[in-house]
């Protein structure tokens, strides 16, 4: 049977969870914005705030930005504590922008530091040539403002290209994060592991033969140089 003290804690933490549901606003991806907002567990009388919004390229066609809008709000009002923006922070285009996650894993980079995460999805629709990858940013709180201090980390991606309905390739790969005993410029390194499959189809007859082969496993280390945690090119981009 929980103690007195301990139901106390526990009721008042579900008293700041609905407080903070009830004050922040989540919405679906509508295909032209979305809302996110969650109760930070780390300091329970915070949520993190998001939001989205597509602005259309000048050209007339699919080709888009969408801006991002951050904050760290008090859980049981919504008034905003610390605040970032970045106008046009996903591109989208055939590679069209799909999600926005927030991420409140323990990312203790310092005694006094704890970041937390975004995680913004990118698809491309097709047969031919299918395309998903889902990239890892991590900010910190300074006073009233947040700071991005690891920005275009691919931690997930599923690629291939199909010749026909059987004979082509897709490959997968995942990747997770270890905050390591290290560190440089007074955050801690960030431990990067990959793990991956490739699935190979080819035609035998008339029979569609798939092969599945592990990919090796790599570890690298993340440093902080004062600014950013450095993201070497294979790690990024498409």
């Amino acid at each position: 049977m929980p103690t007195p003290t301990r139901l106390l804690i526990a009721l008042g933490f579900l008293a700041v969870t609905a407080q903070a549901q009830a004050a922040c606003t989540t919405n679906a991806f509508d295909g032209q914005s979305l809302s996110r907002c969650i109760v930070w567990p780390a300091f329970p009388s915070q949520a993190i705030a998001v939001k989205s919004t597509y602005l259309a390229d000048a050209g007339g066609d699919d080709a888009g930005v969408f801006d991002l809008d951050l904050a760290i709000v008090n859980a049981s009002n919504a008034k905003p504590v610390a605040t970032y923006r970045k106008p046009g922070a996903y591109n989208s285009d055939a590679v069209r922008f799909d999600d926005l996650r927030v991420d409140t894993g323990r990312y203790r980079l310092a005694p006094d530091v704890r970041a937390f995460g975004l995680r913004s999805k990118f698809v491309h629709s097709s047969r031919a040539i299918p395309y998903e990858k889902t990239d890892l940013a991590l900010y910190v709180r300074e006073g009233n403002t947040l700071r991005p201090v690891l920005e275009g980390l691919v931690i997930y991606k599923n690629n291939g290209e199909f010749m026909s309905d059987c004979e082509g390739y897709a490959r997968k790969i995942r990747r997770t994060i270890e905050v390591g005993s290290s560190s440089h410029y007074g955050f801690a390194d960030l431990i990067v592991t990959t793990s991956g499959t490739k699935m190979k189809n080819t035609q035998s007859g008339k029979q569609c033969v798939s092969k599945n082969t592990n990919l090796k496993k790599t570890r690298i280390t993340l440093t902080y140089d004062g600014q950013q945690y450095v993201v070497p090119e294979d790690l990024r981009g498409y």
